[in-house]
Formats: C-alpha cells, structure tokens, sequence
C-alpha cells in the first residue's frame, strides 16, 4: 500500500510554509519505524483570488484591517509568525512581502507534478513549492510575475521552456479550479489542510500529531473524515497569530 497524502496550501500563507516543515518532520520520523511508501500531492488554495495583480500596503497594515487590530498588535502578531517560521527553518522578511494573485504560481506547482520522479515525497513538485514559499516569504518574490517564476524554476533546474509554454498558453488552469472547487466541497475554508488517508486536519499541526494520524491510517479505507480545526492556518480573511 502507498499512504496518500492531499496538502491544500497557498504559497502566500506563513502557516503553510510551518505545516509542511512540520509533515516533513512527520514523515522522517515515519520513516524510521515503517517502510509503507507515502505520496504527497500539492493542492491549490487562493487565499486571495482577486485578479488585481498587488497589494503596496504595509503588511502590518493589511493585517490589522483584517483582525481590526492596531498596528502594533499586527507587528505582534507578525512577529510571532516570523518566530515560529524561524524555529521551523526558514526565513520570513514581512516588509518585503509582495501581495500578489497566486493563481498562475498554482499552475505552475500542477506542471511540476507532471515531471516524473523516483521520489513520490520530494519530487520537482515539492521542490518547487519549497521553494516558492520561501522566495515570496523571505525574499520579496512576486508570484503574479511569470519572469520572477521562471527565474526560480531555472534555480531549481526544471525544464524553463517547458514551464513558460505552461504559462502562456493557461495550460493546468482547470486543475488549480478542480482543487479548488473540491476543497469547497470538503468544506475546508482554510489552509494548510491536510487529507492523511480517511482524516483530514485543518492548520499547520505538531509533527507528533501528524504522525499520530499517518501511523494510523495504515492499513484503513481511504475515507475522509473532518477532524477539529485546531491548529493555526490562514483563510480568506488573514493569518491567524
């Protein structure tokens, strides 16, 4: 048997970036204790589906529009994000943070997952969603710009060619609409969310506890079943702290 993993994510979410630092986490230790192969698929999640390209305000501003905080308590609250990012290995640079649509990175992220690999865990997918999360946190990338996402697809050294072609001609825009509208039906409104077998977990949950769900989807029917929304995540209005 394969465990099948389902991520939904936004590569604008800080949240998601410490989930899947997490399952990584999860799935090493998994590893050291089973030898059931696991597969991940990245779902798409537009946290900010609007199709104007970028936002200039502060984020510290936006923030505390969005929770009706003032600015200092979203400086607060940015700052324990940035914390818990670091601690998760990676870096987070909140004032350079380009606002932007995410919709053609997400079709990107489909393309890559067309690229065959011996590796169903880290493969150009996860490579590729690694390293758009942390090019936008800490380093300022626009993923509305194609050339920005053609730059980082050259770094990584995928096919450039291949991706722009995917870009210009909307090819996967239907995948990223079928994630979308299947996470509807689910009902997951934030994210990270993961489907680990029949579970599904909502938040950027403790590595212990995604392990505690991996070890015990082994061997059960492929069903999903909606746990308690308990861990922090983003959605359509902001980031939790």
């Amino acid at each position: 048997m394969t465990v099948e993993i389902s991520v939904w994510s936004d590569i604008a979410c800080p949240w998601c970036f410490v989930g899947k630092q997490r399952l990584d986490r999860a799935l090493t230790l998994f590893s050291e204790t089973s030898d059931v192969p696991v597969a991940i698929r990245w779902r798409s999640f537009e946290l900010n589906p609007r199709p104007q390209a970028v936002d200039d305000r502060p984020y510290a501003e936006r923030l505390a529009q969005k929770y009706g905080r003032s600015v200092t308590e979203a400086e607060q609250m940015i700052a324990t994000m940035a914390n818990t990012i670091a601690a998760e290995g990676g870096t987070a640079d909140f004032g350079s943070i380009v606002v932007a649509n995410t919709f053609d990175a997400h079709r990107l992220l489909h393309w890559a997952a067309t690229i065959e690999s011996q590796d169903a865990q880290v493969n150009a997918q996860y490579r590729l969603n690694d390293a758009l999360m942390r090019a936008y946190l800490g380093s300022g990338l626009n993923v509305s710009d194609h050339e920005a996402l053609l730059n980082l697809v050259g770094q990584l050294g995928l096919d450039v060619g291949a991706a722009r072609s995917a870009l210009s001609q909307n090819r996967f825009a239907q995948a990223v609409r079928d994630d979308e509208q299947l996470a509807q039906h689910y009902g997951i409104s934030g994210v990270p969310f993961f489907v680990i077998g029949k579970y599904g977990m909502s938040g950027a949950q403790e590595a212990d506890q995604l392990l505690a769900v991996l070890n015990r989807v082994v061997g059960e029917d492929n069903l999903l079943e909606n746990s308690a929304d308990n861990g922090p995540h983003c959605d359509d209005s902001g980031c939790e702290p």
